[in-house]
């Protein structure tokens, strides 16, 4: 008897499992153009991460993925400056993310090497200070794209002025410096020509890193690769909270990781944010 019952839980358990429901990416029916504005999205967007402070939509219509992100933190502006953005997918559902977007482009070399760069501050009146305001021009510059995994000849450094691909980007401040960003990624560049009505039954996985900066060790010297952690999330589960969009209310995945070695005065800005998503498309 014992027996029968284990099997019955068993067969329960697979069943549930295999008939797990995602929700949908939001369908996209306002055209979108990427200038770092966004009278196109519905505003709170659609998903939170409370780790990062990042909030963010990914919709898609039959031709395009479309990534809308809003940062209004002053310490990530100076991550996402130094170690850019990494829009990845998982066509396989698996969390391989062997696909990746990365938007601005990892600036640790060419940012400025003050220390007040690496710790963003406000003066007391409540004015952005001079290194905010210099981010947010050189993030407003950004022209350039790194792609890995999309089909060829499409790969490494792509120049956002004067492609065919369709793959276009920017990164916009408005008057209170609050970032954002918007980035439209053809599918005919990584999946297929067109979505079909069959795709809307498939899952991908969507993660959004912003890396941590190297942590920084007294006495001059160099930098320790030390102090960077990342974390995933599963799609629906903690960390992300609706925004207000008729999609809301979801949650997904979202984890910081501590660093190790001698941390710099500002420690936040040594972790690795990651945000995992993951959802089916819409169609229609």
């Amino acid at each position: 008897m014992r027996k029968i019952i284990f099997a019955i839980v068993i067969v329960s358990v697979c069943s549930s499992c295999s008939q797990r429901i995602y929700d949908a990416l939001n369908w996209q029916s306002n055209k979108v153009t990427a200038d770092g504005k966004i009278p196109e999205w519905s505003n709170p967007l659609r998903f939170y991460d409370h780790n990062s402070k990042i909030n963010y939509n990914i919709t898609n219509d039959r031709q395009n993925l479309y990534l809308c992100i809003k940062v209004s933190d002053e310490t990530m502006f100076a991550k996402i400056l130094r170690g850019g953005i990494e829009f990845r997918i998982d066509t396989a559902g698996k969390k391989s993310f062997s696909i990746a977007f990365i938007f601005p482009i990892s600036n640790q070399e060419k940012m400025m090497q003050s220390k007040r760069s690496d710790t963003p501050t406000e003066k007391s009146s409540g004015e952005k200070s001079y290194s905010t305001l210099m981010m947010q021009k050189k993030m407003s510059q950004e022209k350039e794209v790194q792609l890995i995994g999309f089909k060829p000849p499409l790969g490494g450094i792509l120049t956002l002025f004067n492609t065919t691909s369709g793959i276009s980007a920017a990164i916009n401040f408005d008057s209170l410096g609050t970032m954002y960003y918007e980035a439209i990624i053809p599918f005919r560049t990584f999946y297929k020509n067109e979505l079909m009505a069959t795709d809307s039954n498939k899952v991908f996985s969507y993660e959004i890193k912003v890396n941590g900066l190297p942590v920084s060790h007294e006495g001059g010297g160099g930098r320790a690769p030390g102090g960077m952690a990342s974390g995933g999330g599963g799609g629906m589960g903690g960390g992300m909270r609706g925004g207000g969009n008729s999609g809301g209310g979801n949650r997904g995945g979202g984890n910081r990781g501590g660093g190790g070695g001698q941390v710099s005065a500002n420690s936040e800005m040594n972790v690795t944010n990651t945000i995992t998503t993951k959802m089916k498309f819409s169609f229609k």
